[in-house]
């Protein structure tokens, strides 16, 4: 059994590069002969950097007029348009030499948006599609929505998402054909050790780009200086947007935060263990509605703060905000309770984590993969 994996970057550590992690190992531990399409080089976390330097000729890079149409800013409609059908066709084109040279049983498919699969539906061939952004119809190209349409009526293009609030926030079109697999997080790597943790750290992990919103991570702690002064916030994550990365320390010494806020710019699961292992808070003001990182900070005894986009994932182990007042308020209540509350309350977020583990999601995913080659046709 073959599969094509395509996902837009393997340059970055991002949230859609550790679902290929985690799709890359549970497809080899299973036998399943895997093939990656991306319109990046790799360089991103080692299991797959690993894979590539063993099997280079498993990795196809795209075409240039797919990396362009990906890259160009979409700043106006008509531009917009261009680009996706550029990519559409570009795509189309190469899959049929990869085909040729591959012969893959199905594809899985990592999506920013819904309209990438179509190029894939077109030859005839399953399609799993992960999403990591809710499913809502953003391109006006008919060709697009017809070939979507007929991939689900047909059942060869299934939707998946990562949490049920990603769901629910989907366009209503596409609910009924979206299926929900948790996301999981490494278990043997993020649980809560006897290590003591660090009085009054706070830590916000997220790739360093607009989305997001580390600078909403600034503001906040920003107005909790001015009623706690004793914390530490620790930001880590890869800085994507040198633009944004430079704007967030102009911030850090406007607000005169030197002294509480640390930015690390790295993002491998080590340097993200060893920070969430030395917090007592985990801060999540991003735009997502799913996420590993927040089961990675539920297992290593972190107490969450995190927006309500998020809720279905912390469920009552935390503290879900609408706004920075709120987190501030939150914090403060986590910041001055006695070390042995803390602890307690850490123990039950851990035991709440380990019903997510990275094994049963990889189970479900593959079940989910096998059962679909198996009733093709």
């Amino acid at each position: 059994m073959r599969v094509l994996l395509y996902i837009d970057d393997l340059s970055i550590k991002g949230g859609g590069e550790r679902i290929a992690m985690y799709f890359l190992k549970a497809l080899l531990n299973n036998g399943i002969d895997t093939y990656f399409l991306t319109l990046t080089n790799v360089k991103t976390f080692e299991e797959i950097n690993k894979y590539h330097r063993e099997y280079p000729e498993k990795f196809f890079k795209a075409w240039p007029t797919a990396r362009w149409s990906y890259v160009i800013p979409k700043k106006t409609r008509l531009i917009s348009i261009a680009l996706d059908f550029i990519f559409f066709i570009t795509i189309y084109l190469q899959l049929f030499l990869i085909n040729r040279k591959v012969k893959p049983d199905a594809y899985i498919v990592i999506v920013n948006t819904t309209c990438q699969n179509a190029p894939f539906l077109l030859h005839g061939k399953p399609v799993i599609s992960w999403g990591l952004t809710p499913f809502r119809k953003k391109w006006p190209l008919v060709l697009q929505n017809v070939t979507l349409r007929k991939g689900l009526i047909t059942k060869r293009l299934i939707l998946v998402v990562g949490s049920k609030r990603q769901k629910q926030v989907s366009d209503a079109e596409y609910r009924p054909y979206i299926r929900v697999i948790t996301v999981g997080y490494d278990d043997k790597l993020f649980k809560y050790s006897d290590e003591e943790k660090i009085k009054g750290r706070i830590v916000y992990i997220a790739r360093i780009s607009p989305e997001k919103r580390v600078d909403l991570a600034i503001e906040t702690a920003r107005f909790l200086k001015d009623r706690y002064k004793d914390f530490e916030l620790m930001i880590v994550g890869y800085p994507q947007s040198i633009k944004y990365y430079k704007k967030l320390s102009k911030m850090i010494a406007k607000y005169d935060l030197l002294e509480n806020v640390k930015i690390i710019p790295q993002e491998s699961p080590e340097v993200i263990k060893k920070n969430l292992a030395k917090a007592e808070i985990f801060w999540n003001f991003s735009d997502g509605y799913g996420g590993v990182v927040n089961y990675e900070a539920l297992a290593c005894g972190c107490i969450p703060v995190v927006l309500r986009n998020f809720k279905d994932q912390i469920n009552k182990y935390g503290y879900v905000v609408d706004d920075i007042e709120e987190a501030v308020n939150a914090t403060i209540k986590i910041l001055k309770m006695e070390y042995s509350e803390k602890r307690k309350i850490a123990l039950k977020c851990s035991k709440y984590a380990k019903k997510f583990s990275r094994s049963f999601f990889e189970k479900k995913f593959i079940n989910l993969l096998i059962t679909k080659l198996s009733n093709r046709g």
